[in-house]
């Protein structure tokens, strides 16, 4: 089945084109990495998808139901690491799995504030990943999830994505984190 489908869509910011006629179909399982030069779009296919974003032409027939990972961490100072999860989450949900997995585990009463780049990365994606499963969405948006995680960690956090059963779209610069996608699309 397919989880995705972008029929000839053209995207412009201003005079600056950005996709035209661009078309793809991805299935209901898997991962996807997105490819390409800074600048070039893969951010902005996200937005599309997604829906922040609207093409000029061409349509986009997406499960409706997503979770999505911006490329800014978005945490909040305010609350520690559990915290970070448990506030997108139904009260009472257990975020220990979601730490392990992006091994956080010990940071979990940590303030954000106290951690480095790729550990605010990680839990970023904890909350994602999190949010996705519990609350039953049907495609996951990544956003350059892995800046800042050596290459290893990647690896594994990986299998725990796999493991969910959710098709996924990420984006990616780095070779490592593109070997893992079973689809790879490039862009620009």
């Amino acid at each position: 089945m397919i989880a995705l489908k972008i029929e000839n869509i053209t995207f412009c910011y201003g005079e600056k084109v950005v996709f035209k006629d661009f078309s793809i179909e991805l299935p209901d399982t898997g991962i996807t990495a997105i490819s390409g030069e800074s600048g070039c779009g893969k951010t902005t296919l996200l937005r599309l998808i997604s829906g922040l974003e609207k093409p000029q032409s061409g349509s986009i027939e997406s499960p409706g139901s997503m979770a999505f990972m911006f490329q800014e961490n978005r945490l909040l100072p305010c609350l520690d690491v559990s915290g970070q999860l448990e506030a997108v989450l139904p009260k009472g949900t257990d975020v220990t799995r979601y730490l392990r997995a992006v091994e956080l585990e010990a940071e979990a009463h940590y303030s954000v504030e106290k951690l480095s780049g790729g550990m605010k990365r990680r839990v970023s994606l904890a909350r994602c990943l999190a949010f996705a499963e519990v609350c039953n969405k049907k495609l996951i948006l990544l956003d350059e999830p892995f800046t800042g995680i050596d290459p290893e960690r990647v690896k594994r956090i990986m299998q725990f994505i796999r493991a969910l059963k959710i098709p996924v779209i990420y984006s990616a610069h780095d070779k490592e984190a593109l070997e893992l996608a079973d689809i790879k699309i490039a862009v620009g």
